[in-house]
């Protein structure tokens, strides 16, 4: 393959973003719909055990953030997760290339079923402000990924600064939030620690679920073209988001689950997908101004995550595109807003077909977690590439401690990802056979593509 080619067509626009839109870029991702969602989800199967399963989560994708960050100074272009595979996980350009191409797929998956996963709770939360729109999930759902699509296509500039207002409202609504229900707080809500309906194992069940949460924080090596000093910025503005959703998160789980009990959040019930508003039903019935404020702040979220899934989705297919493994035209930039147009529709489209069929969320959660885990194993393997292959190639920073910090993603990742189920095997098998059978057939097809241009 040689590198991803940078001619006139597909420059993105350079210096766009600055270090707090990198921030606010990987918190609005991070803080999204699976705090509103997905909290009550783990709650229900580990009982207060969820708010450490939360932790756990972010700890391990604060230990992928680095091994990312490592690779982003070195090869500061858009579409890590396709661009580090490619430049460094094998000797030759084949097997350099499947690789990116599994990592890509993987993430694809990601981004699209969690853009998805969004737009089906738009008209859940949207009812907490106009009356009448719960029924309406799939138009309404269409219209969000239409709303962050035309958002991105606008561009880079308008994209993040628009995501980062909205991710300071979100934040503050949050804070809000918390401050009232610590006022309510129980302790003894939080024991037994280990519960729910499954217990232990609902626990270890529960990590992959929580990592989900925190996958956005990736976004910010994504978009590594259009960052003003990327090397520099990128690894600071990981940590920071990382670290300050962690903290957030904590504050707004231990205020929920001291309030709620878990025995209530049973599948399908209202707390299992809303936590925050049956805590609030709960503990504040006489404020039902709090509850519209926390359903304001769940479609801030839930937009803040479309927002930066869907582009960074779009940087992915381009730096495909580049490759020649898709067709060039996915790398193709609008001259005048700097955007992959075809990139982001293809990515919007997927979304919006996937957000018609709502009674798929599980499956989509579990689906997404394994597809996350795999690329999560491919990006720590490129790290080490990146060491052996690729010595010629020095970056600003090093995930410290040798190759400890890479064996132990691996190895929790390893045990966390043995937790999910039969489902998520399944389904995301399928999904990996077809993109085995895409790359293929372009191996067949065209395999120039896969030739080396490098020593």
């Amino acid at each position: 393959m040689g590198g991803p080619e940078q001619n006139g067509g597909t420059e993105l626009k350079a210096g766009a973003l600055g270090f707090w839109d990198c921030v606010m870029m990987a918190v609005g991702g991070m803080v999204g719909m699976a705090i509103f969602s997905l909290s009550g989800v783990t709650f229900s199967l580990s009982g207060p055990a969820s708010l450490l399963a939360w932790v756990v989560g972010g700890a391990i994708l604060f230990l992928y953030a680095m091994n990312v960050a490592e690779m982003a100074t070195k090869f500061p272009r858009a579409g890590g997760v396709f661009v580090y595979p490619a430049e460094c996980l094998g000797r030759t350009a084949a097997t350099r290339d499947f690789w990116a191409w599994l990592a890509a797929w993987s993430w694809i998956n990601v981004t699209v079923l969690g853009t998805a996963f969004g737009a089906i709770f738009i008209a859940q939360y949207l009812s907490g402000i106009i009356p009448g729109a719960a029924p309406h999930v799939v138009p309404l759902g269409v219209l969000w990924v239409a709303l962050v699509w035309l958002l991105n296509v606008l561009g880079i500039t308008l994209m993040g600064k628009t995501n980062l207002i909205l991710t300071a409202l979100l934040v503050i609504i949050c804070l809000v939030y918390v401050g009232y229900a610590f006022g309510a707080f129980n302790p003894a809500m939080l024991s037994p620690f280990f519960a729910g309906f499954l217990g232990v194992k609902g626990f270890y069940a529960s990590i992959p679920i929580s990592m989900l949460a925190y996958g956005s924080v990736i976004a910010i090596s994504a978009a590594a073209e259009e960052i003003r000093e990327p090397r520099k910025t990128i690894p600071k503005a990981m940590a920071t988001a990382l670290i300050a959703t962690v903290v957030l998160y904590a504050l707004i789980l231990v205020s929920t689950y001291g309030v709620i009990p878990w025995q209530q959040v049973t599948e399908g019930s209202f707390g299992f997908y809303a936590p925050l508003h049956f805590a609030i039903a709960i503990f504040a019935p006489d404020k039902p101004w709090l509850m519209a404020l926390i359903s304001v702040a769940a479609l801030l979220a839930i937009t803040t995550t479309m927002l930066v899934m869907v582009m960074d989705a779009g940087r992915t297919l381009l730096a495909i595109g580049r490759s020649g493994i898709l067709p060039k035209q996915f790398a193709s930039v609008n001259p005048s807003t700097r955007t992959p147009v075809l990139s982001l529709t293809v990515v919007a489209i997927a979304s919006a077909i996937v957000a018609c069929f709502p009674g798929f969320t599980m499956q989509i959660i579990g689906t997404g977690s394994l597809t996350f885990g795999i690329l999560v194993a491919i990006m720590v393997f490129s790290v080490i590439g990146s060491r052996v292959y690729r010595k010629d190639v020095q970056g600003t920073f090093v995930t410290p401690g040798g190759y400890t910090l890479q064996v132990l993603t691996l190895a929790v990742l390893v045990f966390v990802l043995s937790q999910l189920g039969r489902d998520a095997l399944v389904l995301s098998g399928w999904w990996y056979l077809i993109g085995l059978v895409y790359f293929g057939l372009r191996y067949v097809t065209k395999p120039d593509l896969f030739k080396d241009a490098k020593g």
